[in-house]
């Protein structure tokens, strides 16, 4: 075992006696000669940096979609529409999730009154009736009947100014 174990002990350091060592050690010499030696090429000083001035500052930034520019640069007539949202009003806690966000899970009657049960992403089971309001796009409820409830919501084009647009919530099985 003894025998083997020196025969390939052997075996690998007459593997590193390489004759290209020899070479390899005299580039690594004249390398590191040339070292010492000034650089091939004198690098340029850069010239002054000079400020520009934006002379378009004033125009629509090239970064902003249109339809973003527009909307901001009409607030005056959104509050002109008779369909804008009044803001004076205190949110109802399901408007401050997306209307895709929210199921509706039941719907039930209560004396004269039909109320819907909505489920938000986080959180318990929330009732609603007619005239409250949920999603972020001012959505009144309209109509609640025993598979559905029907949401008109209110959303701002550019183009067109404020719309009203009817959405359905039905009850998932």
């Amino acid at each position: 075992m003894k025998r083997i174990l020196s025969l390939l002990c052997a075996a690998g350091l007459v593997g590193c006696s390489d004759p290209q060592l020899e070479q390899l050690d005299q580039a690594l010499v004249e390398i590191r000669r040339s070292a010492d030696a000034p650089a091939a090429g004198v690098v340029k000083t850069l010239p002054a940096y000079q400020s520009l001035d934006y002379r378009y500052d004033d125009t629509r930034s090239p970064f902003l979609a249109a339809e973003r520019v527009r909307s901001d640069e009409a607030p005056v007539e959104q509050q002109i529409s008779p369909l804008a949202p009044t803001q004076q009003r205190t949110p109802e806690p399901l408007e401050s999730f997306q209307l895709q966000t929210l199921r509706l899970v039941g719907t039930l009657r209560m004396g004269d009154q039909k109320v819907a049960l909505i489920a938000p992403p986080e959180g318990d089971v929330v009732s609603v009736r007619e005239g409250n309001y949920l999603g972020t796009n001012h959505g009144l409820i309209h109509h609640v009947s025993p598979q559905e409830i029907i949401i008109v919501e209110r959303v701002f084009s550019p183009q067109r100014g404020w719309q009203e647009r009817q959405v359905t919530l039905t009850l998932e099985e």
